[in-house]
Formats: C-alpha cells, structure tokens, sequence
C-alpha cells in the first residue's frame, strides 16, 4: 500500500496537484511526507512555502526536515508562484491550504 501511494504522490507531482501534495504533508508515514516534499521542491511553486515551513519547524523525523530545507531552497531559487495567474477561486483555495 505504502508503495502505491508513494508511487501516486510521484505522478501528482508531473500533474501539479498542488493542493494534494500539500495534503500529503500531514501524513503519518514520513516516507510519504518526503515524496510530496520532493515533488513540491521539483515543482519549485512559492504557494508551498508556508506549509514546507511549517513542516520544518515540526516535523520530528530528520530526514524529512532536510528534505524540507533542500525544497524550500530550490523553491526560493525558482522562484515561480502560481498565485499570480490563478482564477480567484483557486487562489482561495490554495490560501485556505497555507494559512490553515
């Protein structure tokens, strides 16, 4: 099970599902946590900021804490923030996803 889900975090990651990948964060498995990290920091989306930083100031597991300063890093260096070119009721969305 843990495998397929992975492997689904991975294909959402080359859809953009941002919000889903966001979602992922909460997971209890930390190996799922560090697939969607992954994927966020590849997407390079400044709207994962604020729940990357979240993670990172929390997360109890190491591994998944360096995954986290390795993303936010290539986020920063990206530097593309899909907020900017959102319909207004996406951009809702994605900010309940970051201020909640």
């Amino acid at each position: 099970m843990r495998y397929f889900t992975i492997t689904k975090i991975q294909k959402w990651c080359t859809e953009k599902n941002m919000s889903r990948l966001i979602d992922a964060l909460n997971s209890t498995d930390p190996e799922i946590r560090k697939a969607s990290i992954l994927c966020l920091g590849e997407m390079g989306d400044a709207v994962a900021l604020k729940p990357l930083e979240y993670i990172f100031e929390h997360d109890e597991d190491l591994f998944v804490r360096i995954n986290v300063e390795k993303a936010i890093s290539n986020i920063k260096k990206v530097g593309i923030d899909s907020r900017l070119s959102m319909e207004p009721s996406k951009m809702r969305v994605a900010y309940n996803w970051i201020t909640s």
